[in-house]
């Protein structure tokens, strides 16, 4: 009766204590993916559908962009495992605790007539780190540095995938506002095509220009069928950056670039305060420095108390319950072969290798942003010499058709001005778009590339510009 009561009480602690363990292991999926959508959709307003016609603007596009790539997703869960690295790296200051019973039956004697003793011990096994060298306290402190990381390279990406979509967006109206040029440049010259027809009948138009005419409409239906397969291959382009089925819904461009933008070199500034993956790097540089500390942290002593304590214990080879014991053990490294010396060797070669990747990244933004910026403000003057170049062109076709009508000009420079009517009226249309592209990669080389405040981030503060300006280009980094 005694060892059954014993056995059946054994069996429901370790009942309870395996129900307890598992309700604390079960994991809650939707809550782990909340923990990098709050990065991803900061007060970003409720997820967008798509219905059959419904006008996409550009910041549905992005929306959707946001809410629905796989890519930010992807690079959410690193960041949701640096998370779960920190609670790793916090675990070591918390002691460990592990119940392992064991049953033992041995025979005393021969096999057929000797004595079976029965033993059932269960221990209950403690142990915690007191002095370790502060390995775990800089350890915590480079997984603090490694979540601000990756939760920098998560809005770095967002970010390059907002671009893209937004180059995208563009090329695809550019290529249909070319269709809608070309179509109705088709029409005007079938017109003047079946005109000429007419006329060529009565005799007071030659053969020639008809030919001349129809050349003009076999090049404008051609310039039109690569337009029309251009608008294709971006609409199935850009429903992939979405992830949605956009190919045949109307698009309407909802953004116009500011009419001025501040010097390329406060621009500069601003990007190296605030670009994000500029901020990953610095916080990688911290990661490395720490994994130094943690690395020469080996030379110190550690210092480790087990608790043990047996909660039951019944059999002729048991010492019974309620013992209990508490063994302190030191480990100091006397020799190790240069192993530990060659460990902070290489934990400081990674931080001056993290310390080179952040000075030369830094170099690559102000390129980047000059570059951009040049090219923001080449667009835009070459867009206002379109639109003067375009109301030029017309008024050339208007007077040369005016002219042929009258009888003092041949048909040749009519097709003429029209070409160049239909070339100014396409670049211009081109014009267009590229400004505000260009636009777009000057947000992105600043790093300001956002679905917030009109796709613009919020801007560094003028305390943290002030500053940077005067850091030096480059971090100094020292050995011990």
């Amino acid at each position: 009766m005694n060892r059954k009561f014993s056995l059946g009480w054994i069996t429901c602690r370790a009942a309870a204590c395996i129900a307890l363990l598992a309700g604390g292991c079960a994991i809650e999926q939707k809550n782990e993916v909340a923990q990098y959508r709050k990065v991803i959709d900061n007060n970003q307003p409720a997820g967008v559908t798509v219905a059959a016609g419904q006008v996409i603007t550009l910041t549905d596009s992005l929306r959707l962009a946001n809410q629905n790539s796989e890519n930010l997703s992807a690079q959410g869960e690193t960041y949701l495992q640096a998370l779960i690295d920190k609670d790793k790296a916090f675990a070591a200051f918390l002691p460990t605790l592990n119940l392992a019973p064991s049953y033992t039956f041995a025979s005393a004697g021969s096999a057929t007539f000797g004595k079976v003793t029965h033993t059932l011990v269960v221990p209950a096994d403690g142990q915690i780190n007191l002095f370790n060298g502060f390995r775990d306290f800089h350890a915590l402190k480079a997984a603090d540095a490694t979540i601000e990381q990756q939760k920098q390279l998560v809005l770095d990406l967002q970010q390059t995938i907002l671009l893209d979509v937004a180059q995208t967006y563009y090329q695809t109206l550019t290529d249909e506002q070319s269709v809608d040029v070309l179509n109705n440049s088709l029409v005007l010259q079938q017109a003047n095509l079946d005109n000429m027809n007419a006329q060529v009948k009565v005799g007071t138009v030659s053969p020639l220009v008809v030919a001349q005419a129809e050349s003009e409409v076999a090049q404008t239906l051609v310039s039109l069928n690569q337009a029309r397969a251009s608008v294709r291959n971006d609409r199935a382009m850009l429903a992939y950056l979405v992830d949605a089925p956009i190919e045949d819904n109307p698009l309407r461009d909802d953004f116009d670039p500011p009419a001025s933008v501040e010097p390329s070199a406060k621009l500069e500034l601003e990007a190296e305060a605030g670009r994000e993956d500029l901020l990953a790097a610095n916080a990688a540089m911290k990661a490395a420095r720490e994994n130094v500390e943690v690395a020469f942290g080996q030379y110190y002593p550690t210092l480790t108390v087990s608790l043990n304590y047996l909660l039951y214990g019944q059999g002729p080879l048991s010492a019974g319950g309620g013992s209990w014991s508490a063994p302190f053990s030191v480990n100091l490294p006397i020799f190790t072969a240069g192993l530990i010396h060659a460990d902070v060797r290489t934990a400081w070669s990674q931080f001056r290798q993290a310390a080179l990747t952040q000075a030369q990244l830094r170099r690559q933004i102000d390129q980047l942003v000059e570059t951009a910026y040049t090219n923001y403000m080449l667009a835009r003057q070459q867009l206002a010499e379109l639109q003067t170049e375009v109301k030029a062109a017309h008024d050339a076709y208007y007077y040369a058709e005016a002219q042929y009508k009258a009888g003092t000009e041949i048909y040749l420079n009519v097709l003429t001005a029209q070409n160049t009517l239909l070339s100014t009226q396409l670049q211009l249309t081109t014009a267009q778009f590229n400004t505000k592209t260009a636009y777009f990669n000057l947000l992105r080389a600043m790093g300001r590339m956002d679905l917030k405040s009109g796709l613009s981030a919020t801007r560094p503060s003028e305390e943290a510009i002030r500053e940077l300006a005067t850091q030096p280009a480059t971090q100094p980094f020292y050995g011990k």
